[in-house]
């Protein structure tokens, strides 16, 4: 038989092998429902950017606002959603410039003309258009483009984010362009976000400080910007103010009022914004990987200790065996903390650790059985035909354990996972990666667990993975254990 016949026939009879593995599996109802909930769990993993349209740190609402849901009980009562005064912010038709409003004086706005303009835009604002204000006269003349809106919530928005980018073309020191941006209440009150001179022509001006999170207007105590602007279920008007001094000419884009609700979506939002079920569904892939990856390590470095002491035997058995107490003996978690501490934070240093420490036992168990396979009639027929060591371990002894060894590794990654979130818990887990402890921990920083729907998800996740190869190991250890195997 060529090389080529023989790779093929072995490579379909590890197939054969696999497939009838996992009819056996089917067969078993618990293994069936953790092979079920197993590979629901990888698709998530895998389907995580597939299966919401957001990143997993994008802020995407007010900070830890409460699920959509919640707005159906009295609790909800002053609860708010996301609100976009502008429907077109980059002006990406001439329509959207004629739904703006321009007010003024009636001496104002007959030297002033409003047009769409479709060449002058700044690529770096992401827009299309722009809406152009000229004045092409001497003397002074003030216009207001502005866009009227009503607040449909009882409650005040979390926050606030105005933008606007202004072209000024004619303006200078001596003849500057004034520029007001602004949020009107009804009844009133006016509440500036921007009041400054523009002095440099030609270039485009982004307003900075124009976020509620800084606190205007100022002198306020107690009480936020969203809360006091925003007080009431009425009509506002959120607009820009330009005041020309001779013949220039304004051009405006990407102008926009966002107003961060505090209610958003099935699980509500972090600390920063983001959306809750969409950090559970990325912290799906990592906390699986790092689990799966750190026991498969574990489990191979206490299936090969195990053999070379149970088959060598003598002193190597003793050095071994000796070097496993010595681990047993060490505080796993103190240590491991004090070893992400010194080393990094990055994943593939908890692998390492958790791998590392997870040996012991699978080693002792592995050890124990060769003691005993060592001593059986075909062993010694092995020994007695020229076998060596290498391939008495290969052919006589590793396939004996192969059962032994499918039911460690499934029952040793759940063991990984947990390791893995406390270590996140305790604020040690990679702040690169997303991860079901990272969302434990930053719900603790933040709100010390008074959200339960920030804290319960990525733990039930935990559990119910987890659950999912305590199901497998425990069928496969019955069907691999004859004193474990039902009668039917």
């Amino acid at each position: 038989m060529s090389d080529q016949a023989y790779l093929k026939s072995y490579w379909r009879f590890q197939l054969h092998r696999i497939t009838g593995l996992l009819r056996a599996l089917m067969k078993n109802r618990m293994s069936a429902i953790g092979l079920i909930i197993l590979i629901l769990s990888g698709v998530v993993a895998v389907a995580a950017p597939l299966l919401t349209p957001y990143k997993d740190l994008q802020q995407v609402s007010g900070p830890s606002a409460q699920p959509d849901w919640v707005t159906s009980f009295p609790d909800g009562y002053y609860l708010s959603k996301n609100f976009v005064v502008v429907k077109d912010s980059s002006f990406s038709s001439p329509g959207a410039v004629q739904a703006l409003v321009l007010t003024g004086s009636q001496l104002d706005l007959s030297s002033v003309a409003v047009s769409y303009d479709a060449g002058r835009t700044d690529t770096s604002t992401h827009g299309i258009g722009s809406l152009q204000l000229s004045h092409p006269t001497q003397g002074i003349a003030t216009a207001v483009v502005n866009q009227s809106f009503l607040y449909p919530y009882r409650g005040p928005p979390a926050s606030f984010l105005a933008t606007a980018s202004i072209l000024a073309m004619g303006a200078s020191t001596d003849h500057p362009v004034h520029v007001r941006i602004f949020i009107y209440q009804r009844g009133g009150l006016d509440f500036p976000l921007f009041d400054e001179n523009i002095t440099q022509s030609g270039n485009w001006t982004r307003p900075a400080n124009l976020d509620s999170i800084l606190g205007l207007p100022r002198g306020a105590t107690s009480l936020t910007s969203p809360t006091i602007i925003f007080s009431a279920v009425q009509q506002y008007t959120y607009g820009i103010e330009i005041r020309f001094d001779g013949p220039q000419r304004v051009d405006i884009t990407n102008l926009q009022l966002t107003l961060l609700g505090t209610s958003w979506g099935l699980l509500g939002t972090d600390a920063a914004g983001s959306d809750l079920l969409t950090r559970d569904l990325y912290g799906t892939g990592p906390s699986m990987l790092v689990g799966l990856t750190a026991a498969l390590l574990g489990i191979g470095v206490g299936l090969i200790i195990g053999l070379l002491a149970g088959l060598l035997g003598g002193l190597v058995d003793q050095v071994l065996m000796r070097i496993t107490d010595l681990f047993l003996t060490i505080p796993f978690l103190p240590l491991a903390i004090i070893l992400v501490v010194v080393l990094t934070a990055s994943a593939l240093v908890i692998i390492a650790i958790i791998a590392f420490f997870s040996w012991m036992g699978f080693a002792r168990v592995i050890r124990s059985q060769v003691l005993t396979l060592r001593e059986r009639p075909f062993i010694e027929a092995a020994r007695a035909a020229g076998a060596g060591n290498g391939r008495i371990l290969s052919r006589h002894l590793f396939p004996n354990l192969i059962g032994l060894t499918y039911v460690n590794l499934a029952l040793s990654v759940p063991g990984a996972i947990l390791t893995y979130a406390a270590l996140a818990f305790l604020g040690l887990g990679d702040p690169t990666v997303e991860s079901w402890g990272r969302i434990l921990n930053d719900n603790f920083i933040v709100t010390g667990t008074a959200d339960w729907w920030w804290v319960i998800p990525p733990g039930f996740a935990i559990a119910i993975v987890s659950l999912s190869f305590v199901l497998i190991g425990y069928s496969l250890d019955e069907m691999f254990n004859p004193k474990l195997r039902r009668r039917q």
